[in-house]
């Protein structure tokens, strides 16, 4: 037996992805839609069973775990199986960053389960709790599909950036290279030689300097060598005084006087 669940959205003008529409089907075997055209862009994702979707001149054969795109003015056509048929959902929207949908290779691919799963059930039990904020989160998926569409793999200068501004937000904290490799998954003398390509120091060298820079600001803002050391991510207090001496070229309760 088909069952449709369609929600109408209201257009809130959104610009970057501004959803128009969305809904569930468990589909008849052999049900048929099309052929169609769309003034927008509408992707269905399959969650079980299988069908058929025709664009152009061209048939595509989906399961579980794909999904595939209408783009606007396109004339598409697509069929649930005969014997074990599709139960999808599906998302409308423009924007100025839909046309990114264009760029892809082919109008099918797989998508994670975890993107639609919450959504579908939310369509299906009516759920009160996201009522004037359903644009919104409708947009939110749509955003979140593109980045797993589009998400550059991560390169040298990539990771290099990443841990740079780790440290300028955590030097603080009781980091070490070798903490930050693993945080990554990285093998340590290899993060730490792509930090120097980019940067032309070592993690340590660059951990060290901002911790100093900021024990220096402190200092100069009249916080004690004590307390200067301590939010800068040094326990030892001699410890840190050195590295401030070998640094500034004076201990640091004579920076504080300067």
């Amino acid at each position: 037996m088909r069952k449709a669940i369609f929600y109408a959205l209201r257009d809130r003008g959104f610009t970057d992805i501004n959803p128009l529409d969305c809904g569930t089907e468990r589909c008849a075997p052999g049900h048929t839609f099309g052929p169609c055209v769309r003034e927008y862009y509408l992707v269905h994702y399959v969650f079980s069973g299988k069908g058929r979707f025709m664009a152009g001149d061209k048939t595509y054969h989906l399961s579980a775990g794909q999904f595939f795109l209408i783009r606007p003015h396109e004339v598409t056509t697509y069929a649930a199986d005969t014997v074990d048929p599709w139960r999808y959902i599906w998302v409308g929207f423009v924007g100025k960053l839909a046309w990114r949908f264009d760029t892809l290779p082919t109008p099918v691919g797989t998508l994670p389960d975890s993107l639609f799963r919450e959504l579908c059930g939310m369509l299906e039990d009516d759920f009160p709790g996201w009522g004037s904020m359903r644009e919104e989160y409708v947009a939110t998926v749509v955003h979140r599909m593109m980045a797993a569409l589009f998400a550059d793999r991560p390169s040298g200068n990539h990771y290099a950036s990443r841990v740079e501004t780790f440290i300028r937000t955590s030097y603080m904290q009781d980091i070490t290279v070798q903490s930050i490799a693993d945080s990554l998954n990285l093998d340590r003398r290899y993060l730490s030689r792509l930090f120097k390509d980019k940067y032309g120091v070592t993690i340590q060298e660059y951990l060290l300097s901002i911790r100093l820079e900021n024990a220096a600001r402190m200092l100069q803002e009249g916080y004690s060598v004590n307390d200067s050391a301590a939010m800068c991510g040094y326990s030892d207090r001699s410890n840190f005084s050195r590295m401030f001496r070998r640094r500034y070229g004076v201990w640091p309760s004579e920076y504080a006087r300067q």
